[in-house]
């Protein structure tokens, strides 16, 4: 009788854990800088809305030259993940090969509610402006 309950509050306790946050709603994400210098990129983005659970189980960036990026594309995750953390921002510094393109960046965030995209964000990586007319632009 002992085991059977001892069973069965083990078995409560692993459902309301991985149950997580799934009663809520997916987190939002906004970027709120983006710097390219010498084919390199940094993002920060911030947590706009944790959709009332603060558990993150990852957290990124994905970029492409089409819009919209997602994870099929090529995409950094966060290392440090936030689990129950105060901080909403992060950040990532990654390399972009192509000089005199335009490329597409959003962040994501994944919650146990689900996966949420930020809106897209146009990079350009030339010195002439829009970044993807090879020796030309607007002078």
């Amino acid at each position: 009788m002992k085991q059977l309950k001892r069973l069965a509050v083990f078995c409560f306790c692993a459902a309301v854990f991985f149950a997580g946050c799934t009663k809520y709603g997916t987190a939002v994400s906004t970027i709120t800088s983006t710097n390219y210098e010498n084919k390199q990129l940094t993002v920060s983005a911030l947590i706009t809305d944790d959709g009332g659970c603060k558990y993150y189980m990852e957290q990124g960036f994905c970029y492409s030259m089409f819009t919209p990026p997602n994870l099929n594309d090529i995409y950094t995750t966060q290392v440090k993940v936030n689990n129950y953390s105060e901080v909403d921002t992060f950040s990532a510094t990654f390399t972009l090969p192509l000089v005199d393109t335009a490329y597409y960046v959003c962040s994501y965030v994944k919650n146990s509610a689900g996966l949420s995209y930020s809106p897209v964000v146009k990079v350009s990586t030339g010195n002439t402006p829009g970044g993807n007319i090879p020796g030309g632009g607007d002078k």
